[in-house]
This record gives structure tokens, sequence and C-alpha cells, in this order.
């Protein structure tokens, strides 16, 4: 199979921990050209590694970030977006403010950066947005971060619509990813996760750069939204 990043440029946000970290090093390594947008995380840039510091809670960061990108590199070729917020409070306990900001982080900031692509001149042939199953299958606490990832489903889909045939727009729906502590902080989480995903694992860092390394250059898929659970959503909810 042909390396379809050598030489590409790829913009990927939330770029500074976890999945974002793995996914910078694991296209640097398959030759791509990486633009990592984080808030307060130092990246290891390099000869193939380029950071910007964002703040996507402010509106009009996704605009922003897209200039200073361009400015690095006259064109983008790929956008995984990645960061997310995903505070946990009933919604007896929510804020207006920390709604607002759930809100504009996982959605606001997306849509500003698709309506700059929207526009023209960015070279974007691919966008992938990283969803949670919970748009689909809440748990208590959760409630207002299923609610913008509902929106960025709803989003995504609408603007494989608007934006084809001259660039793609997926999503990523993920389950339950592995990461350090995960099991200690969030015990009843993990242990309910495993009584009830038929492949009894949570997900894997490596599963997801697999999975995008098909729906970046899938070039006959768009507005399409891959669920990547272990099979949980198979799973009779009764």
């Amino acid at each position: 199979m042909t390396n379809s990043f050598a030489g590409r440029t790829i913009l990927i946000t939330g770029a500074g921990r976890n999945i974002g970290a793995h996914l910078v090093s694991h296209f640097v390594t398959q030759g791509a050209f990486v633009i990592a947008a984080t808030k307060s995380t130092a990246v290891q840039v390099g000869e193939n590694v380029a950071q910007i510091d964002v703040d996507l809670s402010e509106v009009g960061a996704g605009v922003r970030l897209m200039s200073d990108a361009l400015a690095l590199r006259p064109s983008i070729d790929y956008v995984i977006n990645n960061a997310a917020r995903q505070d946990v409070a009933l919604l007896s306990h929510e804020e207006p403010e920390r709604i607002a900001d759930l809100f504009q982080v996982n959605v606001g900031t997306i849509a500003e950066i698709l309506a700059t692509i929207a526009r023209g001149g960015t070279g974007v042939q691919s966008v992938l947005n990283i969803t949670s199953i919970e748009a689909l299958r809440p748990r208590p606490g959760h409630a207002i971060y299923g609610a913008t990832k509902a929106a960025l489903d709803a989003l995504t889909r609408s603007a494989a619509v608007e934006l084809a045939p001259n660039c793609r727009v997926n999503g990523l729906r993920l389950g339950l990813i592995e990461s350090p502590g995960i099991a200690e902080a969030w015990p009843e989480g993990v242990g309910s996760w495993g009584a009830h995903a038929p492949l009894k694992r949570m997900g894997q860092q490596r599963d997801i750069s697999e999975a995008i390394e098909y729906l970046l250059p899938a070039t006959w898929a768009t507005g399409s939204i891959l669920d990547l659970d272990g099979g949980i959503g198979a799973v009779a909810p009764w």
C-alpha cells in the first residue's frame, strides 16, 4: 500500500497529550509535516513538526489557527480535529460558562475551521473529526459533553455535503480509550466497559491511528462516521 502521508501537511488539534501526541509522532514517522496545535503543553518540534499555541475556548480561535497554520505552510492537506473538553458534572451542577466553553471547544472552533476551508484557499482535501460514542450512548454526568459530540456528528455530515467535492469530511466515533491512570481515576467506568464491550478491552492509541490512516485519504468516503468502540455499540442496552 502506498504511503499516503509522505510529503503531506497535517494540522492536528489537541496535539500536546495522549491521543494528539501519539498522532503527531505517528504521522511524522509516516513522512508528514505536522502542525501541532496545543493550548499549553509543549510539543517536541523539529524538522517535520511545528507548534502553534492556541486556546480553542476563545471565539474565533479556529479562524486564527487556520491563518497561523497557512503562514507556516502555503497549503494544508489534512486536518484532524482531536481537541476536546470532557468535563464531568451532573446537570444540576452545570454552570453557563462551562457549558459555553465545552460547546466552543468541541463544536464552535471546528465549525470555524470548516467555514475557513469552505471559503477556499487552504488546500485541505480531507478533515477528520474525533467524536464519541457518548453522542449516542450518554452516561450520567456527561450530558453536555455528549451533546457537543452529537452536534459534531451533525456538523460532520452537513459540512461533508457543503465542502464536496473539493474536501471530504468524516468522523471517528471513539469508545473508551486507555490512558495513564484511567483505571484508578474512573474504576466504575472502566469496570463497566470491560464487562460489556464484546472485545473486552479499551481502545489503544494504535487503534485510532490505524483507523485515521484509512479515513483521511479515503477518496470515496465523506459524511461517514466510523464507530471505533470495541463493539459496544452493537450491545443491546437492556
